[in-house]
């Protein structure tokens, strides 16, 4: 069997946080690798620190010290502009809140890190015509965000995760804000285009159902990592 390739690494992560004279440590020397194709889960209570430690994996914080290591290349090394870069070509986002722009169309939102990394306009909403169908939206293509559901305005920003195919995607609690059925369908829709695509997927929740179906399932306590379970 070949091995996949490491996307993400992170290797002994801490992350302080000074207020006056008092130091919290949100993260204690936390360890993890995420693979091409493979899909992640990082599970904890609410202040567990989770967030804190997809923030320092995403390059959106520095962790105090340790490394966490994307496609080779080592964050602490890089720049303000070259980690946006970075962001912008290898990272993909879901959050709780799908975060659209509420000026633009679907497809125009779902364009948008096509167009902001160099692509025409006409190719990058081609593009996000076929991400729109990967995820069952091509009919809403040319609508406002206030004229979908939160459904389906949370299944188009899976596919603007998606759409500049990232090597990474990173999704915190990427089902909270929407019921059962709706939280499912873009739980299924998120899987399928990991695979598809043969990204990393890594995702931060609490609910262990959504956790359910990931490859590994990394479990934060107190700012530690304490369990790493792999799927045989």
């Amino acid at each position: 069997m070949t091995e996949k390739k490491i996307v993400l690494r992170a290797k002994n992560v801490q992350r302080e946080f000074v207020s006056g004279d008092t130091t919290v440590t949100a993260l204690r020397n936390c360890s993890l690798d995420v693979s091409a194709g493979e899909f992640v889960a990082i599970v904890g209570k609410s202040g567990s620190g989770k967030s804190t430690l997809a923030n320092c994996l995403s390059g959106l914080d520095r962790p105090t010290s340790g490394t966490v290591t994307l496609l080779d290349r080592d964050l602490a090394t890089l720049s303000e502009a070259e980690m946006a870069g970075l962001r912008a070509k290898e990272i993909g986002f879901v959050l709780q809140k799908d975060n659209l722009i509420p000026s633009l169309t679907i497809e125009e939102n779902v364009a948008a890190p096509l167009v902001m990394g160099g692509m025409k306009l006409s190719a990058a909403l081609d593009r996000a015509r076929d991400m729109l169908a990967e995820v069952g939206l091509q009919h809403r293509a040319g609508q406002w965000p206030s004229q979908v559901s939160g459904g389906e305005a949370q299944r188009a920003a899976v596919a603007r995760a998606c759409v500049a195919e990232p090597a990474i995607i990173f999704a915190d609690e990427p089902t909270g804000s929407l019921d059962e059925e709706n939280g499912k369908q873009v739980q299924e829709i998120f899987h399928k285009l990991v695979a598809t695509t043969g990204a990393a997927g890594l995702i931060i929740t609490h609910d262990m159902d959504l956790a359910a179906g990931a490859d590994v399932v990394v479990t934060i306590v107190d700012g530690q990592v304490v369990s790493t379970e792999r799927k045989a």
